[in-house]
């Protein structure tokens, strides 16, 4: 399912491998403390933490176990003493929501006929947390990946994840926790394909050699699930036998009775408990699923949890709550554009917009994407939008798609400065002033030198063509970086000044002014 948790990540990554070192380390972490006669101590400040032989939580655990084995050996104890004597503030913690969700486990437990134990799953998992997210993006008290959420028909989109959904994905963990025990014939095994996945656990019996029991693919599976069992026997000991380690809650999480409130609107979840008279997050809390503290306009028939005794004055006044309770997109203002100077106005509208030429380079032996983009001046990225490719393999004499920005302008400027027409003009031009005379057009004689380099002057100036200002338009994957890159080594700065960027974010179809 995943290959990471929140709880047997943080026991792995202490080193928590057998019931000695724990000991070990429980007398440094609490020294003794050597009190005189004379020296009063309050009841409250030192913390009594017993530790108990191996015979009596052994007798324990053969006491809790039901219908899943709770076998005791040193990677167990090692985990009971984390949780008794290292990390007691983490079982205070779980200790003080167990009453919030274990009912509600309970019930859909009882509903699947599965095993009453499994709700310690939850524990193991995400702390009893209802928005907790791991590393490797499992989300919920169940800790679901995304795919894994889909197969089971929990909804995720931009404003709701039923992953987080307390009810939804307790029904979701039962099914699939029932599917993985019809494929493996056991609990304990079912748990470990919980954690790494059915074909984790599928690998582990084949390199035992056909062992079909936990404890049997151990020294085979995967570092982090060899804990996870292991974490749950240990956590099932701690949450019930708590008090004779001196663990108490400190303020218990009680449930409340709720009621649901169909929703075919925008709503603000915050100004909604204002006009309900509730605590401004109890809305927030009470559904976690959401992603959003409002529910947008588009949403459509949204089951919104409310405490059972604000129903009476929704009732009463139930348009004009919701009326009052909808959510308003805040308004953005905008800045005002910079003035741009006449000047440069004038330039644009004399470019014309950027044409790309399509071109086909042919892989060679030894080419990849990364060589082939330096030589094209264009990224890996482009290469892989423009030939629609998903992975990085190429193969010879492949074909492949480059497309090369190109200027109108500069191409008819090209044209205009090509040397031979330019020679030619430049020559019948002057040709007509030489054979012109000194009294051409009544020019008097003294004057037709003058005259002569006045005309020449005029056909240099006439076939001078202005250098034509270049316009990029910003394709999927530039930056100002490759695009500086590109158009003869421009700096970034350079860029950004004469487009007036203050950073250097770029959007597609955006058009910058590179020469």
């Amino acid at each position: 399912m995943r290959t990471s948790t929140l709880l047997t990540g943080l026991v792995l990554s202490l080193g928590l491998g057998s019931a000695v070192q724990a000991r070990q380390t429980t007398a440094l972490d609490f020294p003794a403390v050597q009190v005189k006669d004379t020296t009063k101590v309050l009841p409250d400040t030192v913390e009594f933490i017993p530790v108990e032989t191996d015979e009596l939580i052994q007798d324990r655990l053969s006491c809790l176990e039901q219908e899943i084995p709770l076998e005791f050996n040193k990677q167990v104890r090692g985990l009971i003493d984390y949780f008794t004597i290292r990390n007691r503030k983490y079982t205070r913690r779980v200790l003080e929501r167990q009453p919030l969700y274990f009912p509600m486990f309970e019930k859909y437990l009882a509903k699947h006929n599965m095993p009453d134990e499994l709700k310690y799953l939850a524990v193991v998992e995400s702390a009893l947390l209802p928005k907790a997210v791991s590393s490797a993006k499992a989300v919920g008290l169940w800790q679901f990946m995304d795919f894994t959420g889909r197969d089971f028909r929990l909804v995720q989109n931009h404003y709701l994840d039923e992953r987080m959904d307390p009810e939804k994905s307790t029904e979701a963990a039962c099914k699939f926790l029932k599917q993985l025990y019809r494929m493996f014939g056991s609990w304990e095994m079912a748990l470990a394909a919980y954690n790494c996945g059915p074909g984790n656990v599928r690998k582990a019996i084949a390199r035992s050699g056909g062992k079909k029991t936990f404890w049997g693919i151990y020294p085979y599976l995967p570092k982090e699930t060899r804990a996870y069992v292991p974490s749950f026997t240990a956590l099932i000991y701690a949450m019930n036998h708590a008090a004779d380690h001196n663990i108490k809650p400190l303020n218990l999480q009680l449930p409340i009775e709720t009621d649901t409130l169909l929703i075919n609107q925008s709503v603000d979840l915050k100004l909604l408990a204002l006009q309900l008279n509730l605590p401004e997050d109890q809305l927030v809390n009470l559904n976690p699923a959401l992603k959003l503290k409002h529910i947008p306009a588009n949403a459509a028939n949204v089951a919104l949890r409310i405490p059972a005794n604000a129903r009476p004055l929704l009732e009463e006044n139930r348009l004009a709550i919701l009326d009052s309770a909808r959510y308003r997109t805040p308004v953005r203002t905008r800045q005002p554009l910079p003035e741009i100077p006449a000047s440069m106005l004038a330039k644009a509208e004399a470019v014309t917009p950027d044409s790309t030429s399509k071109r086909m380079y042919v892989v060679r032996r030894g080419d990849n994407l990364s060589t082939i983009a330096k030589k094209q001046n264009v990224t890996v990225e482009q290469l892989k939008a423009w030939n629609k490719f998903s992975g990085n393999n190429l193969l010879a004499n492949q074909k492949l798609v480059v497309f090369k920005p190109e200027t109108r302008e500069l191409k008819e400027a090209t044209q205009k400065l090509s040397p031979e027409p330019q020679l030619l003009a430049s020559a019948e031009e002057t040709t007509v002033s030489k054979h012109a005379g000194p009294n051409a057009e009544n020019t008097p004689a003294e004057n037709a030198a003058t005259a002569t380099v006045t005309a020449k002057k005029a056909v240099v100036q006439k076939n001078k063509v202005e250098k034509p200002q270049t316009i990029h338009h910003v394709q999927p994957g530039d930056t100002l970086w490759n695009i500086s890159k590109r158009y003869n080594n421009v700096s970034v700065e350079q860029l950004k000044k004469a487009n007036k960027l203050k950073d250097d974010e770029l959007k597609p179809g955006m058009k910058l002014i590179v020469g």
